[in-house]
């Protein structure tokens, strides 16, 4: 009974680790460094650039009495 428990066993391995090499085989398209860096840069100068306010749900400040 010990000799087949072990057979068992190692065939169990043996697919453990074909299904493992499989995986790793299955890289997942990821963009290059430079387009991700590129990505990066877009969003923050999107976040920086000056925001258009006449879409603004605020009231502007024309002919405030207190404005300086």
């Amino acid at each position: 009974m010990n000799s087949y428990s072990i057979l068992i066993v190692n065939e169990h391995l043996d697919y453990l680790l074909e299904e493992a090499a499989a995986r790793r085989a299955q890289t997942a398209e990821t963009p290059a460094l430079l387009k991700r860096i590129a990505s990066a840069a877009a969003s923050v100068k999107a976040t920086i650039a000056p925001a258009d306010h006449s879409q603004s749900i605020l009231p502007t400040l024309n002919d405030y009495p207190y404005r300086s």
